[in-house]
């Protein structure tokens, strides 16, 4: 089996459902993604599902969810996408209590090929200006990117999500030797931070 690396560096990756997804980042930025498939699992129902996962968002949160009419599970996810995409960008993965983070959606994202970078958020109840969000769906998936963006440095459209095909990947991919590839893993950080 052939391993290849990209030039540009892979900050995070997440997968979900039928995709798997990276985000690519040269700019410093700390960055964060998620993607989800909208759909309900395990033969629950709705009001089973949102029971065992009461205590992830904020009363807020939880109005908002549930004042979406038939589209409540896709308000579920996109709050979810974006609560992991944050607890990525920070580095502490769902040990970081998710009711500190309270997300106010920027406005509505159409089910196929939406886009929305309009969302802020709220940590301990004090909005953090210096975070964008992007969220899009396509193919029944939410994708939401947390981007940390020091001082006035974002441009709207800054992030630019594609979908790339394996295709697009490989083109001119360089072959790594098993001693490279151990070097690349050996030289990781233990715990991030």
């Amino acid at each position: 089996m052939e391993t290849c690396i990209l030039e540009a560096v892979v900050s995070t990756q997440s997968t979900g459902g039928d995709y798997a997804v990276c985000v690519c980042n040269n700019s410093g930025w700390s960055v964060g993604v998620d993607i989800m498939k909208v759909e309900l699992r395990r033969n629950t129902t709705l009001e089973t599902f949102f029971s065992h996962m009461r205590g992830q968002f904020t009363p807020l949160e939880w109005d908002t969810i549930r004042g979406s009419g038939d589209n409540q599970l896709f308000s579920f996810y996109r709050h979810w996408c974006l609560k992991e995409s944050y607890v990525k960008t920070i580095g502490t993965g769902l040990k970081f209590g998710l009711q500190r983070i309270e997300f106010h959606l920027g406005g509505p994202l159409d089910r196929e090929g939406g886009l929305c970078e309009t969302t802020r958020v709220l940590i301990d109840g004090v909005r953090q200006d210096d975070w964008v969000f992007e969220e899009r769906s396509h193919d029944g998936h939410i994708t939401a990117i947390a981007i940390q963006v020091p001082g006035s440095g974002w441009k709207e459209g800054g992030a630019g999500m594609s979908i790339l095909h394996f295709s697009d990947l490989s083109i001119s991919p360089v072959e790594l030797g098993e001693r490279d590839y151990f070097n690349l893993f050996n030289a990781k950080k233990e715990l991030p931070g």
